[in-house]
Protein backbone atom coordinates (compact mmCIF):
# COMPACT_ATOMS: atom_id res chain seq x y z
CA UNK A 1 0.00 0.00 0.00
CA UNK A 2 1.69 3.37 -1.12
CA UNK A 3 1.74 5.81 1.72
CA UNK A 4 1.62 9.98 0.87
CA UNK A 5 3.41 12.64 3.39
CA UNK A 6 1.30 15.08 4.55
CA UNK A 7 2.57 17.73 6.96
CA UNK A 8 3.08 16.03 9.76
CA UNK A 9 0.79 12.73 9.56
CA UNK A 10 0.51 9.98 6.84
CA UNK A 11 -2.85 9.55 4.49
CA UNK A 12 -3.04 6.29 2.35
CA UNK A 13 -3.48 6.68 -1.22
CA UNK A 14 -7.48 4.95 -0.48
CA UNK A 15 -7.72 8.02 2.71
CA UNK A 16 -6.91 10.35 0.27
CA UNK A 17 -9.15 9.55 -2.37
CA UNK A 18 -12.12 9.14 0.05
CA UNK A 19 -11.06 12.82 1.54
CA UNK A 20 -10.99 13.75 -2.36
CA UNK A 21 -14.53 11.80 -3.15
CA UNK A 22 -16.49 13.78 0.59
CA UNK A 23 -14.92 17.18 -0.36
CA UNK A 24 -16.45 16.73 -4.34
CA UNK A 25 -19.71 15.78 -2.56
CA UNK A 26 -19.58 18.28 -0.08
CA UNK A 27 -19.23 20.92 -2.83
CA UNK A 28 -22.12 19.38 -5.23
CA UNK A 29 -24.12 19.59 -2.14
CA UNK A 30 -23.38 23.34 -1.29
CA UNK A 31 -23.68 23.84 -4.65
CA UNK A 32 -27.25 22.86 -4.72
CA UNK A 33 -29.21 26.11 -3.34
CA UNK A 34 -27.38 28.47 -5.90
CA UNK A 35 -28.35 26.62 -9.16
CA UNK A 36 -31.83 25.82 -7.48
CA UNK A 37 -32.85 29.38 -8.34
CA UNK A 38 -34.72 30.20 -11.38
CA UNK A 39 -31.71 31.57 -14.02
CA UNK A 40 -32.34 34.79 -14.90
CA UNK A 41 -31.22 34.44 -18.94
CA UNK A 42 -33.55 30.95 -18.98
CA UNK A 43 -36.35 31.76 -21.22
CA UNK A 44 -39.43 32.88 -19.07
CA UNK A 45 -43.92 33.65 -20.25
CA UNK A 46 -43.48 37.02 -22.12
CA UNK A 47 -45.44 39.92 -19.67
CA UNK A 48 -48.29 41.81 -20.90
CA UNK A 49 -47.55 44.89 -22.67
CA UNK A 50 -48.06 48.05 -20.07
CA UNK A 51 -46.86 51.21 -19.51
CA UNK A 52 -45.05 49.22 -16.58
CA UNK A 53 -43.79 46.43 -18.35
CA UNK A 54 -40.22 47.86 -18.38
CA UNK A 55 -39.79 48.27 -14.97
CA UNK A 56 -41.27 45.21 -13.65
CA UNK A 57 -39.18 43.05 -15.59
CA UNK A 58 -36.40 45.00 -14.73
CA UNK A 59 -36.84 45.18 -11.03
CA UNK A 60 -38.04 41.32 -11.12
CA UNK A 61 -35.53 39.63 -13.64
CA UNK A 62 -32.25 40.21 -12.09
CA UNK A 63 -32.47 37.15 -9.83
CA UNK A 64 -35.54 34.99 -11.58
CA UNK A 65 -37.17 34.78 -14.98
CA UNK A 66 -40.76 36.39 -15.87
CA UNK A 67 -42.40 32.90 -15.08
CA UNK A 68 -42.14 33.57 -11.77
CA UNK A 69 -44.71 36.59 -11.57
CA UNK A 70 -46.92 35.09 -14.76
CA UNK A 71 -48.09 31.69 -12.63
CA UNK A 72 -49.06 33.82 -9.37
CA UNK A 73 -52.61 35.45 -9.14
CA UNK A 74 -52.32 37.48 -5.91
CA UNK A 75 -54.18 40.21 -4.36
CA UNK A 76 -53.01 43.60 -4.59
CA UNK A 77 -51.61 43.18 -0.73
CA UNK A 78 -50.25 40.29 -1.49
CA UNK A 79 -48.53 41.69 -4.15
CA UNK A 80 -47.31 44.16 -1.96
CA UNK A 81 -45.80 41.81 0.63
CA UNK A 82 -43.77 39.86 -2.53
CA UNK A 83 -42.14 43.53 -3.34
CA UNK A 84 -41.34 43.89 0.26
CA UNK A 85 -39.65 40.47 0.47
CA UNK A 86 -38.30 40.97 -2.67
CA UNK A 87 -36.67 44.55 -1.96
CA UNK A 88 -35.58 42.68 1.51
CA UNK A 89 -33.26 40.39 -1.17
CA UNK A 90 -31.82 43.19 -3.11
CA UNK A 91 -34.81 43.74 -5.72
CA UNK A 92 -34.46 47.77 -6.51
CA UNK A 93 -37.92 48.82 -6.51
CA UNK A 94 -38.07 52.93 -6.43
CA UNK A 95 -40.88 54.33 -4.39
CA UNK A 96 -42.18 56.68 -6.96
CA UNK A 97 -42.99 53.44 -9.38
CA UNK A 98 -44.61 51.12 -6.25
CA UNK A 99 -48.40 52.34 -6.83
CA UNK A 100 -47.74 52.06 -10.47
CA UNK A 101 -46.13 48.55 -10.66
CA UNK A 102 -48.95 47.20 -7.85
CA UNK A 103 -51.41 48.63 -10.74
CA UNK A 104 -49.54 46.69 -13.27
CA UNK A 105 -49.09 43.39 -11.15
CA UNK A 106 -52.58 43.07 -9.87
CA UNK A 107 -54.79 44.02 -13.68
CA UNK A 108 -52.52 41.54 -15.03
CA UNK A 109 -51.65 38.74 -12.80
CA UNK A 110 -54.27 39.20 -9.99
CA UNK A 111 -56.59 37.04 -8.32
CA UNK A 112 -58.60 34.94 -10.62
CA UNK A 113 -62.56 36.19 -11.96
CA UNK A 114 -64.95 34.16 -9.53
CA UNK A 115 -62.83 34.48 -6.11
CA UNK A 116 -60.66 31.47 -7.01
CA UNK A 117 -58.04 30.71 -4.36
CA UNK A 118 -55.22 32.86 -4.76
CA UNK A 119 -51.62 31.43 -4.33
CA UNK A 120 -48.02 32.61 -3.46
CA UNK A 121 -45.37 30.58 -5.31
CA UNK A 122 -42.88 29.42 -2.69
CA UNK A 123 -39.32 30.11 -3.24
CA UNK A 124 -36.88 27.30 -3.03
CA UNK A 125 -33.98 29.24 -1.86
CA UNK A 126 -32.67 32.65 -2.51
CA UNK A 127 -34.37 34.11 -5.42
CA UNK A 128 -37.75 34.43 -5.36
Amino acid sequence: MAVTLIGFGAVSVWGSCLLQRVLVALFLFTSIPLVSAQAPSAPGKPLPPGPMQAKVKAACTQCHNTTRITEQHLTRQQWSDQLDKMEGLGAVVPESDRNAILAYLTKNFGPPKGGGKTSVKKASSAAN
